[in-house]
């Protein structure tokens, strides 16, 4: 495990996530699994842009399949 904790801005971290391949629906899900609906709706208005999604479709990708 890590044990440095590393940090950076969304844009970056979903720009990294991408480059390794994953889809949306798992980068909505590691950037949100142990939020509440409130926080996650938070995170969806900055992130959803930059995956190119609506809030909505974001908030979708958090439901279990």
């Amino acid at each position: 495990m890590d044990e440095i904790l590393r940090y950076t801005d969304l844009a970056h971290a979903i720009q990294m996530a991408r480059a390794k391949g994953l889809s949306d629906r798992e980068i909505v899900r590691a950037m949100t699994g142990s939020m509440s609906f409130d926080d996650a709706r938070k995170i969806a208005q900055r992130a959803a842009p930059l995956l190119e999604i609506s809030i909505t479709e974001f908030m979708e990708l958090r439901k279990n399949a």
